[in-house]
């Protein structure tokens, strides 16, 4: 993992998403959708903390 990148939490995320999506398409759909923020929060959470290396290459070079 990346040393340069600092760990972001699964709550944050959600806030940014819940609060993203209200300003977008309103309070129902965050309340209608609340299982979908929390998984792509926790996808983005995944995604975010386990970043390769910066020396490592992508697969699609190799």
């Amino acid at each position: 993992m990346a040393d340069t990148t600092p760990d972001i939490s699964q709550e944050s995320i959600l806030r940014q998403l819940t609060a993203q999506a209200e300003a977008r398409w309103g309070a129902d759909y965050v309340d209608r959708n609340r299982a979908l923020l929390e998984l792509a929060a926790e996808y983005a959470t995944l995604v975010s903390n386990n970043l390769p290396d910066t020396e490592t290459e992508p697969g699609f070079y190799q």
